[in-house]
């Protein structure tokens, strides 16, 4: 609980500062996911089918919209009762991944205050407060595949099919995060694959109702918006490599990779990092790789990588201090 309020007292300010003067009309996304929360169900065929957030916001804004609506600013540019609510739900969606991604460095041996410094590289990315304070579905995503993470290295069954059931309507990429639980998680195959059918099955009749009773469209138009993203691999992967894509993807871990560089060059660090690696590590960071050559908005996707990132940014902190002011590990 105090490192989940320890997030939101960190994330809350920027988010809301950003949600207070953002443009709403000028994002697809925010139009897509708000609508849905009115209730206006003909959308995107790919955004529509994440329910979530959207749901939640609605949930808040019927209890709370009309004081929201008397809190509001003169110069606000947009929905600003419906704003709050996205705002408040995903605040608190990113203030748990925050405590996801804490409680993976904990597991993998990171003592509270080494965990809480590596915490700090994604509660001061230029990403959170965009994920937190704007009415978009992100914060519930990453939450998911933080989660995924978590599952797998505390063996935690519960979580892991929690994030089965859930994945698939936060995002239709989760889809890519399947084959890693699969191999590495610790859940029996056979129950895996009730849990993914269980979860295909919801997801599908979820899509098909959605269809065929609200929009009166031909089924599997969502799907072949998704398919359409693999035409913008070559423009991506020209994007991933260049200079500015390059600075866009490292601008994630901004500054704090100061401290990155300065731990490799001790070998404690080196071997630290070495023992703390795991296999599905890697199998995660090729899904993240995935989501980079399959979306235009690459620097967004890398954020995925935060809870890597604060793991080993925060053996830095931990081997530094060792290493140049005697601190215990």
């Amino acid at each position: 609980m105090l490192v989940f309020l320890f997030c939101l007292a960190a994330i809350h300010g920027p988010a809301f500062s950003l949600m207070d003067n953002y443009e709403q009309d000028s994002c697809v996304d925010c139009q897509t996911y708000m609508g849905v929360a009115r209730g206006d169900f003909n959308q995107s065929p790919i955004r529509r089918y994440r329910p979530v957030v959207p749901v939640m916001a609605a949930g808040v804004h019927l209890v709370f919209g009309k004081a929201f609506n008397v809190l509001r600013p003169q110069s606000f540019p947009g929905d600003f009762p419906l704003g709050m609510s996205f705002y408040l739900v995903n605040c608190l969606l990113m203030s748990l991944a925050g405590v996801m991604i804490y409680r993976l460095s904990r597991s993998l041996g990171l003592r509270p205050l080494w965990a809480l410094a590596g915490l700090l590289v994604m509660l001061t990315c230029r990403w959170t407060p965009y994920f937190a304070g704007m009415p978009i579905v992100e914060s519930l995503y990453f939450l998911v595949l933080v989660s995924v993470l978590v599952g797998i290295q505390e063996k935690n069954e519960a979580i892991i099919a929690a994030a089965i059931f859930i994945g698939p309507f936060s995002k239709e990429a989760f889809l890519f995060i399947a084959p890693v639980i699969f191999i590495f998680s610790h859940v029996p195959r056979w129950r895996q694959v009730i849990y993914f059918g269980l979860s295909g099955i919801l997801v599908f009749s979820f899509r098909y109702m959605y269809d065929h009773y609200l929009l009166h469209t031909a089924t599997g138009e969502g799907i072949a918006a998704d398919v359409a993203h693999i035409g913008y691999m070559r423009e991506t992967v020209g994007r991933l490599f260049s200079a500015h894509g390059m600075y866009d993807i490292f601008s994630n871990i901004s500054l704090w990779i100061v401290f990155v560089l300065a731990a490799l060059r001790l070998p404690s660090y080196r071997a630290s990092g070495k023992a703390m690696f795991r296999w599905y590590m890697l199998g995660y960071c090729l899904v993240v790789g995935v989501h980079l050559i399959m979306n235009s908005n690459q620097e967004r996707m890398f954020y995925l990588m935060m809870p890597l990132l604060c793991l080993f940014t925060g053996l830095a902190f931990r081997e530094l201090a060792v290493r140049y002011a005697g601190a215990e590990k």
